[in-house]
């Protein structure tokens, strides 16, 4: 940043703002400064960008259709006094973003909290994925506690049941030598048509 009309105070700080972008993460800021008559004055800050309530949510990396979870978030108070609020689980088919929450058995999307200050709670939510063949989910998780909020949203894929089974074991054979061997796991699911 490059601020050129800088003013200061009788005790001669100086106040830079400016709106940051939206990432929970370390600046680092370099200051240099220098008088009519090059007196140099230098130094090295760091500031870290954060809310004072942030929801982060534990999803998994995908889910499988009629998998029943328990999908979390975790709710940070960085501010400090004790906030109450509600949470809240929103579900949508990512190929048309029509609402999904009651396909996901999700009846009751609001979640109370109470967090201290300095300190973070789980709110959890119990789903059963359906088995309708719905290729990706959104799910979007937000928290709101008197005047702060946070919210974050992204997709899961949701993979079919029907995957091939596959099972490997070693062969030790010599030269000359003849054996059977018995694939035992494929063996017992003998009610396949294609075993």
């Amino acid at each position: 940043f490059f601020l050129p009309d800088l003013r200061t105070d009788e005790e001669g700080n100086v106040v830079i703002q400016f709106k940051m972008n939206e990432a929970l993460t370390k600046w680092k800021f370099l200051l240099f400064a220098h008088t009519k008559d090059l007196k140099l004055g230098s130094s090295t800050k760091t500031v870290q960008t954060q809310k004072e309530l942030m929801v982060l949510p534990n999803a998994p990396r995908f889910l499988r259709e009629t998998d029943e979870i328990l999908y979390t978030a975790k709710i940070a108070n960085l501010s400090d006094k004790v906030l109450n609020g509600v949470a809240e689980l929103n579900l949508f088919d990512a190929m048309d973003r029509k609402a999904v929450d009651m396909a996901f058995n999700l009846d009751n999307s609001s979640r109370n909290f109470e967090v201290k200050a300095g300190q973070s709670t789980v709110v959890s939510w119990q789903l059963k994925v359906p088995a309708d063949g719905m290729a990706a989910l959104v799910h979007r998780v937000t928290a709101k506690a008197g005047d702060f909020a946070d919210g974050e949203e992204s997709v899961i894929p949701v993979l079919s049941n029907r995957m091939l089974v596959t099972e490997a074991i070693t062969l030790p054979l010599r030269a000359e030598e003849s054996r059977t061997f018995t694939f035992e796991s494929l063996k017992r699911a003998g009610s396949s048509k294609t075993l």
